[in-house]
């Protein structure tokens, strides 16, 4: 091959648009375009000084259209609301995304893997010269993680070896000591089927031994044929059970959320809200204060409550000592007041008239009598209006 032919070559392998150019040109060949065919449009379509556009086109796979309302309801919060977002449809489940800054295009753009309701979001990166026909939406990043792992294969350059075998443009390898597994960032083609695990022949170990993928936020796929964009109810090619009625694919394939699982622990949350309440019981149950002399001690109660007037007068307690009868009644008489004695703490007794006792026992309600010598004389006597 000549040195030219090979220049043309990676040309158009640089050039995607070359490559498009030179097929184009093979294609009008074969056609046989008219004199009127074969003239161009020319249009100088370059507006000069005009604001770049930071855009990404995207396509969300799944059997049924969404509408673009729902998908922008979806993708803006999950991308953070940058500023400046918007969305227009151009076609069946398919979207452009104009970003204000270039800085928030590439963040959603290196972000991925995307979904709207766990259906998976390709994009790619779209300027407005492009055609439709030249969006392909068939590469999806992802992080992968390769299991089980020997331990002298955890180093960087084993990892980039075992990524690129995955990818070869992949780029971005990183060990998880907590975890003990291998991270990459790999493109996958969604039009093929995702990888279930590698084979690596170790000259140490003296052998070939099988290691798993799990993937990160991978959006549905099929566990029948194992690409996305649909599921196994869907599929065209539907695979076939094994003995224990599996399909080829599974959710094994699916990494665990580890954010998810370590923010939201039912156990722990239960535990602690548990040990609240059972310290809140603790505290003020009645069990407790049944158990427990000192928070129901009457004597400290009245002793801690704070008394009105002269802090230092002498505190009294009244006790009966005996009855007085009224005049003209028998011994015994159920009409009969009761002497009270009005006795200091720690001090001599001081007799009070029963009228002054009752006044100052008001807190004690005494039963009214069926009839006493001051009724009797009271009836005796005639009524002033007479």
């Amino acid at each position: 091959m000549s040195s030219s032919a090979e220049r043309g070559k990676q040309k158009e392998s640089s050039d995607p648009r070359g490559a498009t150019r030179s097929r184009l040109e093979e294609a009008m060949a074969k056609l046989g375009l008219t004199e009127e065919e074969a003239v161009p449009l020319v249009l100088d379509d370059v507006e000069a000084g005009k604001k770049p556009k930071w855009m990404l086109a995207g396509k969300v796979l799944y059997r049924n259209q969404f509408h673009i309302q729902t998908i922008a309801s979806a993708l803006r919060p999950a991308w953070g609301n940058p500023r400046g977002l918007e969305f227009r449809s151009v076609g069946e489940n398919t979207f452009v995304a104009e970003f204000e800054s270039q800085r928030d295009r590439d963040r959603v753009r290196d972000g991925s893997p995307w979904h709207v309701s766990k259906n998976a979001v390709i994009l790619e990166e779209f300027v407005e010269c492009m055609q439709p026909s030249e969006l392909k939406f068939d590469k999806l990043q992802v992080w992968v993680r390769v299991l089980n792992l020997p331990f002298n294969l955890r180093t960087s350059d084993w990892g980039k070896a075992i990524a690129k075998q995955i990818d070869k443009n992949s780029t971005q390898v990183v060990f998880d000591p907590v975890g003990g597994f291998l991270r990459a960032r790999v493109t996958v083609d969604v039009t093929k089927p995702l990888r279930r695990g590698i084979l690596i022949d170790s000259a140490a170990r003296k052998g070939r031994d099988w290691y798993e993928f799990q993937y990160e936020h991978i959006p549905h796929f099929c566990f029948s044929c194992g690409r996305l964009g649909h599921s196994d109810l869907m599929c065209p090619t539907p695979g076939t059970r094994d003995e224990d009625g599996s399909l080829p694919y599974g959710g094994s394939l699916r990494a665990p959320d580890e954010g998810k699982r370590s923010g939201s622990n039912d156990n722990s949350s239960r535990e602690h809200f548990a040990g609240h309440n059972s310290r809140w019981e603790t505290k003020f149950s009645s069990n407790v204060r049944e158990a427990s002399g000192e928070a129901t001690s009457p004597v400290k109660k009245s002793e801690g409550r704070k008394r009105k007037g002269n802090a230092n007068a002498p505190k009294l307690m009244y006790r009966k000592v005996g009855e007085v009868q009224p005049p003209g009644s028998d011994v015994g008489d159920v009409n009969a007041q009761q002497i009270v004695v009005a006795q200091p703490v720690g001090g001599k007794g001081v007799t009070l008239p029963a009228e002054e006792v009752g006044e100052n026992d008001s807190n004690k309600k005494r039963k009214t009598p069926s009839s006493s010598f001051n009724s009797a004389e009271a009836a005796a006597q005639p009524c002033p209006a007479q």
